[in-house]
């Protein structure tokens, strides 16, 4: 009954209705949120069961590369930077072409305070795959409000939006591309 249990666990987070995964990545990031429309997302209480199972599965079996990313994705989920990072980097030393592990490795750097980190994830993770939106959307989110570079925050999201014109937050970006523009504009009128 146990291993039946397990099982159903694992597999939650690799079959789910929707991306979890995909989801998380996406969010919108406290730079890009206005005062009404967006709110910061519960962080809590259901993973604390799922941590528990997961750390469970990883007492029998260490190498579980699909409990390691399960444990890495709810600390993650709930806002535990280290643990995340500690978790994901045991899942990269598994597989260190994961463009998804690398993502969410630098996006839990990045949360965490280091931003040149993130950069490093973000770009190897493009090195694996150039067209992995989510990586690409990060990186933008490093050049501009990290790094202060608009030119790169601009390339970085004109590319994700022209191959996927739909993606979240397409909106906001265009906004927040215009107003780059305008500001490097500016720059240049001086």
């Amino acid at each position: 009954m146990r291993t039946l249990i397990i099982a159903v666990l694992l597999a939650l987070p690799l079959f789910g209705c929707s991306s979890p995964t995909e989801q998380r990545r996406a969010h919108l990031p406290k730079e890009l949120r206005n005062q009404e429309g967006h709110q910061d997302e519960p962080r809590q209480p259901y993973y604390y069961g799922l941590i528990e199972e997961y750390r469970g599965v990883l007492a029998e079996d260490p190498h579980n590369r699909a409990a390691i990313i399960a444990l890495a994705n709810a600390y993650y989920d709930s806002g535990n930077w280290r643990q995340a990072i500690q978790y994901y980097e045991r899942a990269l030393a598994l597989d260190p072409h994961d463009p998804d592990i690398l993502t969410d490795l630098g996006t839990s750097y990045r949360n965490s305070g280091n931003s040149d980190r993130a950069f490093q994830y973000y770009q190897q993770a493009l090195h694996q795959n150039p067209d992995h939106l989510n990586a690409r959307y990060n990186l933008g989110i490093v050049y501009a409000y990290d790094r202060k570079d608009f030119t790169g925050a601009i390339r970085e999201w004109e590319y994700l939006l022209r191959v996927a014109p739909t993606f979240p937050h397409a909106a906001k970006m265009r906004e927040t591309i215009a107003s780059f523009k305008k500001k490097l504009a500016g720059r240049g009128a001086s």
